[in-house]
């Protein structure tokens, strides 16, 4: 429990000489998190992958049965990295 003869000590750092100024410096963590740069890469490479599974199946003269899996396992993975992708914010407390 606090008394009134216990006191607390403020320090105030100046780290304006020992941080060099950088392009990176000004770019914040929370700023990256709400510009959410991954995952928009990570759907944007599913999309190319995705054209271009379809694009390859779609010219085969007869496809096989594990061809046509594999575009499945494609086509279903991409279902659920989409459904993550929409249903999820960049912070938990966003609306």
């Amino acid at each position: 429990m606090a008394t009134k003869n216990d006191q607390v000590n403020i320090i105030e750092v100046d780290r304006s000489t020992t941080e060099q100024s950088s392009w990176y410096n000004h770019i914040s963590s929370s700023r990256i998190d709400k510009w959410r740069i991954w995952p928009r890469a990570l759907i944007t490479l599913y999309g190319i992958m995705f054209w271009r599974t379809t694009e390859w199946f779609m010219a085969l003269p007869e496809p096989t049965a594990p061809q046509s899996a594999f575009v499945s396992v494609i086509v279903g993975a991409g279902a659920a990295w989409f459904g993550l992708y929409v249903g999820s914010n960049s912070k938990k407390g966003d609306k």
